[in-house]
């Protein structure tokens, strides 16, 4: 019975990873494709979304309005 508490928080540990990885790549392509947005904005939003993949992806696709 422990083995089974322990696949499924191994199971949702690799469902929220994945989650995560999937919403930081779309922000990240979303920057790449912005042309409103300047270089140095870019670079900002690219470190936020590397140190904080979850956070810094919902904040950027709540901030920006325009993707």
């Amino acid at each position: 019975m422990a083995i089974t508490g322990f696949v499924d928080w191994v199971a949702t540990g690799v469902i929220l990873s994945v989650c995560a990885l999937a919403l930081a790549v779309s922000a990240l392509v979303s920057i790449a494709r912005n042309d409103n947005v300047s270089g140095s904005a870019k670079a900002m939003w690219i470190v936020a979304i590397l140190l904080f993949p979850i956070f810094g992806s919902v904040v950027y696709f709540g901030v920006r309005a325009d993707w």
